[in-house]
């Protein structure tokens, strides 16, 4: 079924990446993006470009004869943390009127949030986190998504909310300073491109209306902070006394996510087939 589907945050990073599956597979997209981002490459003739701000009436005009909006556009964490805000205006705020101008214009649509697995807080026990577990939003990022979730659910929309995992790009990226988890901690991140079909397999997918669902790597990616720094250094062949972490417990857990990729069918690159990316993504900056 070919849908009319709008994507706010659709110049990013992320949502340039969903636009074109969703071109792809046969969809015309609307982009909605602040008038400052680079909106060069999108082709006009499947594309249409709408420049504006999620505080204001510029999304009326985006959200008209839509079958779908994909809401991506949101303050991300390291900002999300410190200009707290800039993060209520954009995440809280901003989720606050797309919802209100929905139900206003087309409460016909079928609303995509992209949520995150932040929301639950630190993991303390280590143990499996599910769609029901406790919510426990512990910085200002994660409590700007569960407020965000609670308007969702709270209005009349048909929705899908996706609490989405950490997210491995298959490039090859230098260490960070500290690695955000402990080492004994158990993490799930998640390859990009698996993001990327979750979100756009939740179009028109009438399994997926009403539901909560958790977006995470699968059986292959659960292993502990520690497997992970190994695997990740054995590539750059550095030595494990060069591994800093942080002090505390990072937003890392292992996660249920049967159900969302029985409903979805997302999960399709391995932790080791990532970690191959990154062995060739590195060979060819070397030149070999």
């Amino acid at each position: 079924m070919v849908s009319n589907i709008l994507v706010t945050g659709g110049a990013g990073s992320m949502g340039r990446l969903v636009s074109e599956l969703l071109i792809n597979n046969g969809h015309f997209v609307s982009i909605f993006d602040l008038p400052v981002a680079n909106f060069d490459g999108f082709d006009p003739k499947k594309t249409k470009i709408y420049k504006g701000n999620l505080n204001d009436d510029s999304i009326i005009e985006a959200i008209k004869n839509i079958d779908t909006i994909i809401h991506l556009a949101a303050i991300l964490p390291p900002t999300a943390n410190t200009d707290i805000e800039l993060a209520q205006k954009v995440n809280v705020e901003g989720t606050s009127n797309l919802l209100e101008k929905i139900e206003a214009i087309n409460p016909e649509l079928h609303l995509i949030f992209s949520s995150s697995v932040s929301i639950y807080g630190k993991n303390l026990d280590n143990d499996l986190i599910d769609i029901n577990s406790s919510i426990n939003p512990d910085d200002n990022y994660a409590q700007t998504k569960y407020d965000s979730e609670n308007l969702v659910e709270k209005s009349n929309v048909n929705s899908t909310i996706l609490r989405i995992s950490g997210v491995s790009i298959p490039i090859f990226q230098e260490p960070p300073s500290e690695w955000p988890f402990l080492p004994n901690q158990n993490i799930e991140f998640v390859h990009r491109d698996d993001v990327v079909t979750s979100i756009c397999n939740s179009v028109n997918n009438k399994d997926a209306y009403d539901k909560k669902l958790n977006i995470s790597g699968g059986k292959t990616w659960q292993i502990t902070g520690e497997e992970y720094v190994q695997d990740y250094f054995s590539i750059l062949e550095v030595g494990m006394d060069n591994a800093v972490y942080q002090k505390d417990e990072g937003h890392f857990s292992w996660y249920e996510s049967k159900k969302s990729n029985k409903i979805l069918q997302y999960q399709n690159n391995t932790y080791e087939a990532y970690l191959e990316q990154i062995r060739q993504d590195l060979s060819k900056l070397m030149g070999e």
